[in-house]
């Protein structure tokens, strides 16, 4: 029987040569935590010190390895002179579903693996998209990712409210957050830039940015109104 404390989630990446390669993200399912050994032997790109993210509120006193970095060296070492043209079918399974996508493009299947293991790493600025990741939905279309961030957000707020904290209903703080993802991904860039790897990688990150830019945007347009027409139910006095 599994471990219900655990939540497992497994992309198996095939290649059209038969290569298959499979790359996991273990978590806690009540923290969100990764439970996931950490790599031995890292690599110096890996240490906090180095190309440190600018918003990163760690100190390399304290904290010797950047824990994002360390969540994604078996990703950035298997695809080192893999070009991002080649498609792959992935397989992608978690909690008994198995999800099938056959043909994709290899920045977005690495992006998939790349945004659950930094959620998951213990990066401060990730943290609070971990509920997201424990409730993983492999290969989100924008509508269901977009719908998913401001349910977590909404919930939160609840939750914060019954903690006697103040709630964050403007949506303000959702925006703050995009942001901050927008900008660590742009640092983050900067760091794998450095290892001369080929752009796949590199683009995973760049469609990553490019998606959380897209989610901070529905704050202020149409998707919300659209969203009122789906919960015009709920809208309406009993």
């Amino acid at each position: 029987m599994p471990d219900q404390t655990e939540v497992a989630v497994s992309y198996t990446f095939k290649f059209s040569d038969g290569v298959e390669k499979v790359f996991d993200v273990v978590l806690s399912s009540l923290t969100g935590e990764s439970l996931s050994e950490q790599p031995k032997n890292l690599p110096e790109w890996t240490r906090l010190g180095f190309r440190q993210c600018n918003l990163c509120p760690l100190s390399t006193d304290s904290c010797k390895y950047c824990p994002a970095a360390v969540s994604m060296v078996d990703v950035v070492e298997f695809f080192r002179g893999i070009t991002s043209v080649e498609a792959v079918d992935v397989v992608a399974e978690s909690q008994g579903r198995i999800t099938t996508k056959p043909g994709v493009g290899l920045p977005q299947a690495i992006a998939a693996v790349i945004g659950a293991r930094f959620a998951a790493s213990g990066c401060p600025m990730t943290v609070k998209f971990r509920p997201m990741v424990v409730n993983h939905l492999p290969f989100a279309t924008f509508q269901e990712a977009a719908y998913r961030i401001l349910s977590m957000h909404a919930l939160a707020q609840f939750l914060r409210m019954q903690e006697g904290l103040t709630p964050d209903w403007g949506l303000d703080e959702l925006s703050m957050m995009c942001q901050d993802i927008n900008d660590l991904n742009l640092d983050f860039a900067k760091r794998l830039r450095s290892l001369q790897i080929e752009d796949s990688t590199m683009n995973a990150l760049t469609g990553l940015d490019s998606f959380v830019q897209m989610v901070d945007l529905t704050v202020d347009t149409d998707l919300l109104d659209d969203l009122k027409q789906l919960f015009k139910p709920h809208l309406q006095d009993d």
